[in-house]
């Protein structure tokens, strides 16, 4: 895929996002009820696994790359609106919301809502394409780029939405 890089990460993330997710999930429950513009159904679990996972690998990346970062907690009472990654590199602060997509999903997806939360402030989004329990793709878009995405009715919101776009490379040619 153009202009995304592969992770090469421990499995042992995959079962510690796992068990996370289960605590995570039961301490949101009054914030993702039904009825609400947070509500994700019988999916909750399912959708903070892969949260926690992504966070997880690109702590591990920044880490193992040594860079210097600040996280959000992964585990509180109630979702932190915070940036997931604060990375300084050089003269500039990077403030990253860290996105999951599973290794079937053919869109990437930002709540509108929380991209327009004046109180959390993003410069860019990270995606975290699983590809398997040790591998992944990622690429990141600045607030900028995901504002000319397409506004799209998810199945309880309303999402920026764009297709992550293969390529297809000539044997002879790189990335």
């Amino acid at each position: 895929m153009k202009g995304w890089k592969e992770i090469v990460y421990p499995k042992v993330l995959v079962s510690l996002a796992e068990e996370l997710s289960v605590i995570r999930s039961n301490l949101s429950k009054k914030v993702y009820k039904k009825g609400t513009d947070k509500y994700r159904g019988d999916k909750e679990k399912e959708i903070s696994k892969l949260g926690l996972l992504a966070e997880l690998i690109i702590r591990h990346y920044l880490t193992e790359k040594g860079y210097t970062f600040e996280s959000a907690i992964l585990i509180d009472k109630k979702p932190v609106v915070r940036a997931d990654i604060t990375l300084q590199v050089l003269n500039d602060t990077y403030l990253i919301d860290v996105k999951g997509v599973k290794k079937e999903d053919d869109t990437l997806r930002v709540n509108y809502n929380s991209h327009n939360n004046s109180t959390k402030k993003i410069t860019h989004y990270l995606f975290v394409h699983i590809q398997s329990s040790t591998k992944a793709n990622y690429k990141w878009f600045t607030r900028e780029e995901v504002d000319k995405w397409e506004v799209v009715k998810a199945r309880y919101t309303e999402v920026y939405s764009t297709l992550i776009m293969p390529t297809i490379n000539f044997p002879f040619e790189g990335e």
